[in-house]
């Protein structure tokens, strides 16, 4: 009788180690779509591409716009690259530790990955107007 037992233990623990899922069965998920894969950072210009993103984003009443008191204005080419000039605008716009984030004030929704990407562009590309 005992071997009975025994036999049946191991015909259901083939059966359960059989039947169990194998890690390499796992279908293959795709890691999360980059954000800025579509997005063309080529060739940027200040008239062309990012005054639009600046004037949106940043050249607004109360913030960087032409009557700015607090802030330096980037309502025009020459105020962003005067701004650009002071080095950190790519830590305010990146949330980077030193800086204060921008858009604020402090919990505003930092802008889009693209347009980052293409500010970044922009200014490692030498600011073309």
């Amino acid at each position: 009788m005992k071997i009975h037992h025994i036999l049946f233990s191991v015909l259901l623990s083939v059966i359960f180690l059989a039947c169990s899922k194998d890690e390499t069965d796992d279908p293959v998920v795709d890691p999360e779509p980059d954000p800025t894969e579509d997005c063309d950072t080529d060739s940027m210009t200040y008239t062309d591409d990012i005054a639009t993103i600046i004037n949106g984003s940043c050249a607004t009443a109360g913030c960087h716009n032409a009557t700015a008191n607090f802030t330096f204005p980037m309502s025009n080419y020459n105020e962003l690259v005067t701004a650009v000039s002071f080095g950190r605008i790519l830590g305010a716009i990146n949330h980077e530790a030193g800086f204060t984030p921008m858009p604020f004030p402090l919990g505003s929704d930092q802008i889009s990955e693209c347009n980052i990407s293409k500010i970044t562009s922009w200014i490692e590309d030498g600011t073309p107007e």
